[in-house]
């Protein structure tokens, strides 16, 4: 078992491991693993997120897409023209605003993204063989209530306080209304 002492770890609980070190390190072995996993079909991991996020939501515009990438808008601008250009995605003017493209999977694409799915789910169950099935619902659900705090905006501070938009602090247990787009 590992016990969480700054700087090093040591015999004792797994509850006194943070989350934060935890997920960060999985974040890191599941990136290397999907990144290696995903070079059969020539795709980086954001690009794997804007083919996933257009099958669940076609029509998104390239701001849109940049922030479930989490990347940068000109950053996806990149990520659409390399995927326009092997006819993934293709990107029609929005008819409300010409300057927004709106992008949406082709049939190749949606084909990719179903072949790669499937390698997605082989390495969810390697990572979690070792937790048992009703358990592995217990974990999908706290990381998903996880991302949710985070993609909400927990805009806390080293000392545990929140800033709000004027800038002043509050306690860190005060809870937010959730974000919708």
């Amino acid at each position: 078992m590992l016990r969480w002492v700054p700087g090093q770890f040591a015999s004792g609980s797994v509850g006194d491991v943070p989350f934060v070190y935890v997920v960060g390190r999985v974040n890191q072995g599941i990136r290397r693993e999907l990144q290696a996993r995903l070079a059969a079909w020539g795709l980086s991991i954001a690009e794997l997120t804007a083919l996933s996020a257009l099958a669940r939501r076609p029509g998104l515009s390239n701001a849109q897409l940049a922030r479930r990438a989490m990347v940068t808008p000109q950053s996806m601008i990149e990520i659409l023209s390399a995927l326009e250009a092997r006819g993934l995605v293709r990107r029609e003017l929005d008819p409300d605003h010409a300057r927004i493209l709106r992008a949406e999977l082709t049939p190749a694409g949606a084909k990719l993204l179903a072949d790669a799915e499937v390698a997605i789910r082989v390495l969810d169950d390697e990572v979690l063989a070792d937790v048992a099935p009703e358990n592995r619902q217990v974990v999908l659900e706290a990381m998903m209530h996880a991302m949710e705090r985070l993609r909400s905006g927990l805009g806390g501070s080293p000392n545990g306080n929140r800033r709000d938009s004027a800038g002043s602090t509050a306690q860190a247990s005060r809870r937010e209304e959730p974000h919708t787009e």
